[in-house]
């Protein structure tokens, strides 16, 4: 089966767990806490633990693959500037300013995914590894784009 067929499918069932554990209002103004990680959807919660366990699978091919050590430093520095914002109290951390770090952050690695794409062969595990990381990106920055946009016109209708 072709990779974008597999990605594809993959994509649809994400949509499908993510719309069925949508909460009425979204996150993208609520703050983004260890209280408001706890009490995410279970799909949800489900998704997120994916999604790092493979961000973080990203140290066995860091040797050979670039891709994997930007996927790896947008995972460290996505992480950082949360934990040093929350740590130190310097601001409450809002649902959208995670999404538009997320954005920004994931852009390097979303982009030496796709440059470097002659590397990506299935089925091996590289293959199947940056196809999964492509596939959580996608999935994640739909939602990621639209709770950016909440957050910065909320900020700037303020």
């Amino acid at each position: 089966m072709p990779a974008r067929v597999i990605i594809a499918l993959f994509a649809l069932a994400a949509l499908a767990i993510m719309i069925t554990t949508a909460r009425g209002a979204p996150y993208a103004l609520e703050d983004w806490n260890m209280a408001t990680r706890k009490s995410l959807p279970l799909g949800m919660k489900i998704w997120l633990g994916s999604m790092l366990l493979t961000m973080v699978s990203s140290v066995f091919f860091m040797r050979r693959h670039i891709a994997a050590r930007w996927v790896l430093a947008a995972f460290v520095i996505g992480h950082a500037w949360i934990g040093v914002a929350e740590g130190f109290g310097l601001f409450a951390v809002k649902g959208g300013m995670v999404s538009l770090g997320h954005i920004v952050i994931w852009a390097p690695a979303i982009y030496a995914l796709i440059a470097n794409r002659d590397q990506i062969t299935l089925p091996s595990p590289y293959g199947v590894w940056a196809c999964a990381m492509l596939f959580f990106y996608s999935v994640s920055l739909i939602f990621d784009i639209r709770d950016a946009a909440i957050w910065i016109i909320a900020l700037i209708s303020a």
